[in-house]
C-alpha cells in the first residue's frame, strides 16, 4: 500500500529497494516490486537445474521449481524482528536442458501468472479492508521491470523509463490522488498527464516500449515445458485445463533476514504452511474425457 511519504526522487533512488518513483514512460514504479529479487532466485534455479530426474512416462528429464510472491507484516519480539507473510507459491516441474531463450519465456510466464494471482488475493475481501494494494496501478508493470532487470539485456529499464524528480512526482500524486485507487490488471503502464490548472486530465493506459517487451511468455502450457508438481513429480491432470498453472496459498511465520546467509542473498524457500492446497481431480471411471477437446468419450 503506497503512501505519499513513500515517494522518492526517481533520478537518485532508482537502485533502492523500497519506495515509489514516477517515470514519464512507465508511470509509477514500486521499487520493491521492481527490485527483482524473486526473479534473481528464479534465474538461479533455472540455471542450476538441481535435483533433475528422468520420468519414463514423459520420456524427459524434469527438475523442481518453486516460485513465490508474498506480502509480509513485520513486528518485534524480544528485539528480534519477525515476519508474518501470506503469499502464493507455484510448485512446478520444468523440463531440463532447454535453451536459455526458452527458459526466459518460461520464467516470464511463471512470474506473470503468479503475480496476477497474488494481486487477486490482495484485492479479495480477506485483505481489501486493510490495503488498497490489490491490482494497484503500479504493481504489475513494476513486476515486469524487476523481471527485465534480471533476465533482460542492456540498460536498466528504470533509467530508460525517464524517472522524474521527487517534486514532479509529488505534483502527480497531489493532483490525481493515491495510486492504489487506480486499478490496473494488465502488464501495461498507467500514465498520468502533467497537471494543468486549466484542465482536469484522467490517467490513460500506455504501451510497453520495445525494451520491456522483447521476451514473450508462452502462449499456453501444452508444449510440455512445464507441468504442475505433485509429490515431486510432474502431474498432467491436476486440473481439467492443461493450461492452468497451480498456485498454492500459504502462510509463512519467519524471522526477518531468513533469505540472507553471511550477508548475501540465498535461494532458500521460506517456511510455508499450505492453506487449502489443491488436490488432483478424481478420475471418473465410468466416463473418459478427451483432454484436448474437453468432450466426453465413452467406451
Amino acid at each position: 500500500m503506497s503512501k505519499r511519504s513513500d515517494i522518492k526522487d526517481g533520478i537518485s533512488s532508482s537502485g533502492e529497494k523500497s519506495g515509489i518513483i514516477y517515470t514519464r514512460v512507465l508511470g509509477w514504479i514500486d521499487l520493491g516490486h521492481a527490485g527483482g529479487e524473486d526473479c534473481r532466485r528464479l534465474k538461479a534455479i533455472l540455471f542450476e537445474e538441481k535435483n533433475r530426474k528422468f520420468f519414463p512416462e514423459f520420456n524427459e528429464w524434469y527438475f523442481p521449481v518453486d516460485y513465490f510472491q508474498d506480502f509480509a507484516l513485520n513486528f518485534k519480539i524480544n528485539n528480534i524482528t519477525r515476519q508474518t507473510a501470506v503469499g502464493i507459491n507455484t510448485p512446478l516441474m520444468v523440463r531440463s536442458c532447454l535453451s536459455w531463450e526458452v527458459k526466459k519465456r518460461i520464467a516470464l510466464t511463471i512470474m506473470m501468472k503468479t503475480a496476477y494471482r497474488l494481486e487477486a488475493l490482495e484485492q479479495s475481501h480477506a485483505f481489501s479492508w486493510y490495503t488498497d494494494s490489490g491490482f494497484s496501478g503500479e504493481d504489475l508493470v513494476s513486476d515486469l521491470v524487476g523481471f527485465y532487470r534480471i533476465f533482460g539485456n542492456g540498460v536498466d529499464p528504470v533509467v530508460l523509463a525517464y524517472p522524474t524528480t521527487k517534486e514532479y512526482a509529488l505534483r502527480i500524486w497531489d493532483c490525481y490522488g493515491p495510486i492504489g485507487s487506480y486499478k490496473n490488471k494488465e502488464f501495461r503502464p498507467l500514465l498520468f498527464p502533467q497537471p494543468s490548472p486549466l484542465r482536469k486530465f484522467l490517467p490513460r493506459k500506455g504501451y510497453l516500449p520495445s525494451w520491456l517487451n522483447y521476451i514473450k511468455p508462452l502462449t499456453d502450457l501444452s508444449d510440455n515445458y512445464i507441468y504442475n508438481r505433485i509429490n515431486d513429480r510432474p502431474f498432467e491432470t491436476l486440473f481439467e485445463s492443461r493450461d492452468r498453472m497451480n498456485h498454492e496459498l500459504y502462510f509463512s511465520p519467519r524471522n526477518k533476514g531468513w533469505d540472507y546467509t553471511d550477508g548475501l542473498k540465498n535461494n532458500r524457500k521460506p517456511p510455508m504452511i499450505d492453506l487449502w492446497p489443491h488436490t488432483p481431480v478424481v478420475p471418473d471411471y465410468f466416463q473418459m474425457r478427451d483432454w484436448k477437446t474437453k468432450h466426453a468419450v465413452f467406451n
